[in-house]
């Protein structure tokens, strides 16, 4: 090829270059934002993206640094070791937000290019951006959906956990808690008025923990009607650390408790049951091996919370004992052994009988028991707060009134016998059930039992919250001629005031009262004051507890109507008892 031939094909692939690399300007310009500095981070040259985006002229940019459109958002230490890096003469990459003029923040992928001198000194930096602003919007709304609770704004289970998570990790952190709170009327407020009014109640609540402060760090829903606050560094006294996550529970109960105005004239009294764990760096309180840390921790918590809820009472705070982890598994195999229990038909009605001042058999109460035939007869006091945990109560109250009405119209065939009557008692899960008058009204014409012989007991506890609910429901049983009675009286706060709006027709005195009333001159002033109360207003007085025959002579002295307890007769398999028959 001769020196001319080989100029111009020189000359050919230098214009091709001159295109390619013009090409690639243009890309560059039209697609992405070009900064060019000297060593010293000085912007020497911009393109039209960047005055653009950044809504600052050319001059304004030129000879300042990239402060100007720093949004703030990054630790010194991210650009520091970018710098260290493009000092090396390496290649940066990395993601940016950047402050535009007017505030409004922009997101760059950003790669800084070292151009090297002679020597192998950097002598220029080249920074090629491509926005990805709504890229990292969009994965900031997901990350957001993952940790934050949609119905409340407050952080989930998920972000609750990686914080416990931190503090577990971290050093020299010191003892923290964890506290799971219940809203114990939030599933029958959702079943009785919908999800919407259930929805409003846990905003308010979740207002109400936020505003807590201090030791609250981080407040969170973590199931359905339960929050999680986490408490973090409280010391390193054991003492005191429980001491502050004590007083913080007492805090929840206050704040949260009291009537709450749900809107749409939905009105209820509102109460909380508390769990806590502490927990510390280096050790978490549970002894089972961990699914994970944090995992554990708040499951302490929640199993303190559901012990609390067992206790009863009007302030239920509890907290974690290693202990409870054995007894919480122990818990799920008797519920699981309850359920098939009730499957396999090993369910009891025992009954008791209640007499009149003379000794005679007027009603009996109806009793529930299992019979496992591996835990032989479990007494209720050690599955009934299983069954109403779980829900099962609704199928076993179902069971207990269908055999009630069954033996009351068995009794009705018998003139002996037709004037007994028949109590059961009933659960708070039962009365808020939405067709439990269907369900009473169903039970009774199934058997054909006469319906002013079956008595509903309830504790007065049933009735301090949605009273206007409460009372409609009893109304409602009423014109049906269903009884109600109001159990363990004397035990709660407020019936005093409830009594007149009420339509109960018996006070059944709570056992309580009548252990030291022979010997106890203000138990004796007590339930006189109970029976001239109930006189006023109309009501049968029964007494249960009955145990001597002093008790029973005081008792009648005071004006009692009736009477229950073993001196009068032990609970029994209703269908192996005489119904008209009485010890003493």
């Amino acid at each position: 090829m001769n020196d001319a031939a080989e100029l111009a094909r020189l000359r050919e692939e230098n214009a091709s270059l001159q295109r390619l690399l013009d090409e690639l300007t243009f890309a560059l310009n039209v697609h992405s934002i070009v900064a060019v500095t000297d060593p010293r981070g000085v912007i020497v040259e911009v393109n039209e993206q960047f005055c653009e985006i950044s809504q600052y002229r050319r001059e304004e940019l030129i000879g300042r640094t990239h402060r100007v459109v720093s949004s703030g958002r990054h630790p010194s230490e991210f650009f520091a070791r970018m710098r260290r890096v493009i000092a090396r003469g390496e290649i940066w990459k990395g993601e940016i937000c950047y402050r535009a003029k007017d505030g409004s923040e922009y997101w760059g992928d950003t790669t800084v290019i070292p151009l090297l001198d002679e020597h192998g000194e950097p002598r220029r930096y080249v920074a090629i951006c491509t926005e990805e602003t709504q890229r990292h919007l969009a994965e900031e709304r997901a990350r957001e959906l993952a940790y934050t609770d949609q119905t409340t704004g407050l952080p989930n289970q998920a972000s609750l956990l990686q914080r416990v998570d931190e503090l577990l990790g971290g050093d020299r952190s010191g003892i923290s808690a964890v506290l799971a709170v219940g809203i114990d009327e939030y599933s029958w407020v959702n079943d009785g008025f919908g999800f919407s009014t259930g929805d409003r109640l846990l905003r308010r609540a979740g207002s109400r923990l936020s505003g807590l402060g201090s030791p609250v760090e981080t407040v969170g829903r973590v199931g359905p009607g339960t929050f999680g606050l986490l408490l973090p560094r409280l010391g390193d006294d054991p003492h005191r650390a429980n001491e502050a996550a004590e007083e913080t529970g007492r805090r929840v109960a206050e704040a949260l408790g009291g009537t709450a105005d749900l809107g749409d004239g939905v009105s209820v009294e509102i109460s909380a049951t508390i769990g806590y764990a502490t927990f510390h760096a280096d050790a978490c309180p549970a002894t089972q091996p961990p699914v994970t840390a944090a995992d554990e921790v708040l499951k302490a918590a929640e199993i303190a919370r559901k012990r609390a809820a067992l206790s009863g009472g009007r302030t239920r705070l509890c907290r974690f004992e290693p202990r409870m982890l054995d007894e919480a598994q122990s818990r799920v195999t008797l519920a699981s052994d309850l359920r098939r229990g009730i499957s396999a038909g090993q369910l009891r009605l025992y009954a008791q009988p209640i007499v009149d001042r003379d000794r005679r058999v007027i009603a009996h109460e109806g009793l529930l028991r299992w019979e496992s035939p591996a835990r032989g007869l479990v007494a209720p006091a050690d599955f009934i707060p299983i069954a109403e945990q779980t829900g099962m109560i609704v199928e076993m109250g179902a069971w207990v009134l269908e055999e009630a009405c069954r033996v009351l119209a068995g009794w009705a065939e018998r003139p002996e016998t037709a004037h007994l009557a028949f109590s059961v008692n009933l659960s708070e899960r039962q009365l808020r059930a939405s067709d439990f008058v269907q369900t009473v009204c169903h039970a009774l014409e199934t058997h054909g039992a006469p319906a002013e012989r079956l008595k509903l007991e309830m504790t007065e506890s049933m009735f301090h919250t949605d009273i206007d609910r409460t009372v409609r429901v009893l109304r409602a049983l009423l014109a049906e001629h269903v009884r109600v009675s109001l159990d363990d009286f004397g035990t709660g706060y407020s019936s005093l005031s409830y009594l007149r709006q009420l339509p109960v027709q018996q006070v059944k005195i709570d056992r309580s009262f009548v252990t030291r009333v022979v010997e106890d001159p203000d138990e004796v002033a007590i339930v006189k004051t109970i029976v001239d109360l109930a006189d006023i207003l109309r009501l049968q007085v029964v007494v249960e507890g009955v145990e001597t025959e002093e008790q029973f002579a005081v008792l009648r002295e005071l004006g009692i109507d009736a009477f229950q307890g073993y001196l009068f007769g032990r609970p029994a398999p209703v269908s192996e008892i005489d119904p008209l028959a009485a010890g003493g």
